[in-house]
């Protein structure tokens, strides 16, 4: 029986983390190993005063990790399944899916409808800003980066009137607030995987 710790790789913000961490209890859970959380920094999570589009797509947060992957760095990663590229790296697949929880966008600071003309959203996504211009012509969605709580506060302190986050993130970190207005999906479309979480593995 192999007593070595698995090593599961994962990024270094709150939300990773916790989400990698619960991955590693319940693989504790159902097979007695245990699991140790190795952190690796991204070329996204280095790179905070651009916006994504301008460093790039897809990989922006995976491509350190699956590099770790295959040189046995790590033997698994966890990564939000819609950062992920639609087809697999060579060499690597992924070994599980586990059960996704809401894959809604939401406001988080006003309703859509509540917003006043001319407010300041921020989103870091272009599918987020290109959506909510769509239901909102008459407002302004300005590029924000930071994890989680970075944009909760930047939101907090005036920088924008809401933000817009992803339900899934909300729920894994336990944060609860009133001005949290789930979006439906007939009004925003949801990245592909959202709210998902995706076990990365070597082939072998």
């Amino acid at each position: 029986m192999m007593t070595e710790p698995l090593r599961l790789g994962t990024r270094g913000s709150a939300l990773a983390r916790t989400q990698s961490q619960g991955m590693a209890d319940l693989i504790t859970q159902t097979t007695g190993r245990v699991v140790e959380l190795v952190i690796i920094t991204t070329r996204g999570d280095r790179i905070q005063d651009r916006p994504l589009p301008e460093i790039g797509g897809k990989g922006l947060f995976t491509l350190e990790l699956e590099t770790a992957l295959r040189d046995g760095d790590i033997d698994f990663a966890v990564h939000s399944l819609k950062d992920l590229p639609t087809e697999d790296p060579e060499g690597l697949i992924l070994g599980a899916i586990p059960q996704r929880v809401d894959p809604r966008d939401a406001l988080v600071g006003s309703t859509v409808s509540g917003l006043q003309s001319g407010a300041v959203v921020g989103s870091g996504s272009l599918r987020r800003r290109m959506q909510l211009r769509s239901l909102r012509p008459d407002i302004e969605v300005s590029d924000i980066r930071g994890n989680v709580p970075t944009r909760l506060a930047k939101r907090d302190r005036g920088d924008f009137e809401a933000t817009v986050l992803a339900m899934a993130g909300l729920i894994r970190l336990g944060i609860e607030r009133e001005d949290i207005h789930p979006i439906d999906i007939e009004s925003m479309v949801p990245a592909v995987g959202q709210g998902a979480l995706a076990i990365q593995c070597r082939a072998d």
